[in-house]
């Protein structure tokens, strides 16, 4: 709701200031009343007046001098003036009177019509200024409201652009995962099928067949392990890193119950493609050292020495404190299948070397199969 339009009333006589109250009122309109200039200018000091109606002649302080001193003031210098006057409405007078700021004389005897019709006038235009005013704060109201939704849209299409990104990188990496699930199994099964066909092939009977198998799929289970991500890590998967020596480590646990195996020097971390071959061929070489050689005596000592070379590494595998009889050079059992199979697999190397205290074996892995 708007407020009420004020319009000053200055005379130096009540009866003069009670007769315009009287003419002028109406809804809407406050009625400022003052007796000198002195009481007008403090008025006009406090209050917002849509006009002023001003007596010319008076004590003290004339009209035309209240007139020049709103002119004089930043607070009051807009504000329009009607002189009121009883003398006579000579030009110069008139001159006067507009030059110090007037907008319109009136003279005495004042008519009732004219002077409403004039003041309406002035009331009209301070409303409408009141409500350009009004609707100026509620654009700006509008504005901050439209600037502040603005802001909130950019924060909301970030963070919608944010968790779309990051639900297509999670996207792409379970597609990542799936593929590379799906190539494992494949790889899998194929070994697995290769195990069986050899397996079956150097095996003298079921319980042989069964008891080789089991051993060689334990030996790949322990691989796959390696290859794992580490899941329970702050719970972010973070992948293991598998070198030689952990491969060793875990292919030789159920022999490590005592101080015969001994694995030293360098070390490096694997790809996950070689992994699966050597896994299946340190397995083959410890099960036939637990057999036949270091492992199968007490006095045998297993010896594991790892040095980085140029083109890779170079695994010697150092079998003492037993004799171990050399096979047929003719032999074309499992072992030579599988050491075969790595050479041409991972593009490896192996020497074997007999000994009468035990066998030496040189393996060489190129920089490829490395991380």
């Amino acid at each position: 709701m708007m407020e009420p339009v004020k319009v000053l009333l200055v005379d130096d006589l009540e009866e003069n200031l009670i007769s315009l109250e009287a003419l002028l009122r109406r809804d809407g309109l406050v009625l400022l009343k003052a007796r000198s200039g002195d009481e007008a200018l403090e008025l006009l000091l406090r209050h917002e007046v849509a006009l002023a109606l001003v007596d010319v002649q008076m004590p003290g302080l004339n009209g035309f001098e209240v007139a020049e001193l709103m002119r004089g003031n930043e607070r009051t210098r807009l504000i329009p003036i009607i002189f009121v006057t009883a003398g006579a409405a000579d030009s110069q007078r008139r001159f006067k009177g507009y030059e110090t700021g007037a907008v319109d004389f009136i003279q005495k005897p004042i008519e009732a019509d004219i002077i409403r019709s004039k003041v309406d006038v002035f009331f009209e235009l301070f409303r409408q200024r009141q409500q350009l005013a009004s609707q100026r704060d509620e654009l700006e109201v509008q504005a901050l409201a439209l600037k502040e939704a603005g802001r909130r849209k950019d924060e909301f299409l970030l963070t919608l652009t944010h968790d779309l990104s990051r639900h297509k990188n999670a996207r792409d990496l379970q597609n990542v995962l799936i593929r590379e699930i799906n190539h494992r199994i494949k790889n899998l099964f194929s070994v697995i099928l290769g195990l069986i066909s050899l397996t079956s092939r150097t095996s003298a009977d079921v319980e042989e067949l069964c008891t080789s198998l089991r051993s060689r799929l334990e030996a790949l289970a322990k691989a796959h392990d390696l290859t794992l991500p580490d899941l329970e890590a702050d719970g972010e998967s973070e992948r293991l890193s598998t070198t030689v020596k952990t491969l060793l480590t875990a292919i030789l646990a159920p022999y490590a119950e005592s101080s015969r195996i001994l694995i030293t020097g360098s070390d490096s971390a694997l790809m996950p493609t070689a992994l699966t071959s050597l896994a299946l061929l340190f397995h083959e070489l410890a099960t036939n050292a637990a057999k036949y050689g270091a492992l199968s005596s007490d006095a045998g000592q297993l010896m594991i020495g790892i040095e980085v070379v140029e083109g890779g590494i170079e695994v010697l595998w150092k079998e003492s404190g037993v004799k171990y009889a050399k096979p047929p050079t003719a032999r074309s059992g499992f072992g030579s299948v599988l050491e075969r199979a790595v050479v041409g697999g991972i593009g490896g190397i192996i020497t074997r070397e007999w000994k009468e205290s035990g066998m030496e074996l040189h393996l060489r892995i190129p920089v490829e199969c490395l991380q």
